[in-house]
């Protein structure tokens, strides 16, 4: 099987935003594209626009050129301030994409508490 040889494994660039000092352009076939893809006005959406650009290695990229929190990022035709998916210092938790562990607790009685709730009641069985 004969296969080209890749010549920019990584399918983009990151550099110094000449027109906006403190911020970076990104160019690429496929970061340009996602950016053209993209609603901007869902958010889920944006989220994994995110993940994507992460994946391919622009955060990181961005990480290594000195960007921070907040610096003007241009892709494409598209400028928006960065945020990191992982600022440091933050222990990451795993979840779904739309929903988060620390949001999403809650001090509701469940189904097998009201059942032992009920039979405390009833004198079925002694409380805890």
């Amino acid at each position: 099987m004969i296969r080209p040889i890749p010549v920019d494994e990584s399918g983009f660039t990151v550099s110094a935003d000449p027109q906006n000092p403190g911020g970076f352009v990104v160019r690429g076939v496929r970061p340009e594209r996602w950016i053209r893809q993209t609603n901007f006005e869902n958010d889920e959406a944006v989220g994994y626009l995110g993940d994507r650009l992460a994946r391919l290695g622009v955060e990181d990229e961005l990480l290594k050129l000195g960007a921070e929190p907040g610096c003007a990022v241009t892709i494409g035709d598209m400028t928006f301030d960065w945020e990191p998916q992982t600022p440091a210092g933050v222990d990451v938790t795993m979840s779904g994409r739309g929903t988060d562990a620390r949001i999403d607790k809650t001090d509701r009685v469940g189904a097998a508490e009201r059942r032992q709730a009920r039979r405390v009641r009833r004198g079925q069985v002694e409380p805890e």
